[in-house]
């Protein structure tokens, strides 16, 4: 058998030659992968622990992700967090407010009690035409609370 640059001839099952490749060298990790940051490295290793973090909420002072410990609902637009910094070196722990300030896109389920503004984006005027000439159709709800009534007459809905 010959030997050829890349590959070697190996007999098959069926009697004719099949070309494999042989390993390539490893590449050297370049100089600049070789510096990542003890963050980006500190933040893959929680990932791969199965620490979930779905908004981050950096440390004021060092800039690395902070863990959430605590929240409580003050209201239904505001959220008090407790948080805590994954810098070992640092290890500030601090508190947040959370707060809903606009609505870009109306709820098909609004509760009457919440009063956000509509976001400027939104084609107030089309919003209004759509609802006005939109024909009626039966759902059953999977997720919210039935409600009876008009969602949009303004009045609270009646169970």
């Amino acid at each position: 058998m010959s030997s050829h640059n890349a590959a070697t001839i190996h007999p098959s099952f069926m009697g004719k030659p099949v070309i494999t490749a042989e390993p390539m060298p490893v590449n050297k990790v370049s100089p600049m992968a070789e510096k990542k940051s003890s963050k980006t490295d500190l933040a893959g290793a929680r990932a791969r622990k199965g620490i979930k973090e779905s908004s981050r909420t950096l440390c004021p002072h060092c800039d690395f992700p902070a863990l959430t410990r605590t929240s409580t609902q003050l209201s239904k637009l505001v959220k008090r967090s407790m948080h805590s910094c994954t810098n070992p070196e640092c290890g500030h722990t601090f508190v947040t407010h959370q707060e809903i300030v606009r609505t870009l896109s109306p709820s098909a389920t609004p509760d009457p009690s919440v009063l956000l503004p509509l976001s400027s984006h939104v084609r107030r005027d089309l919003l209004r035409a759509t609802l006005e000439n939109a024909s009626e159709s039966e759902h059953s709800t999977q997720f919210t609370k039935p409600v009876n009534g008009d969602l949009f007459a303004g009045g609270t809905p009646t169970d």
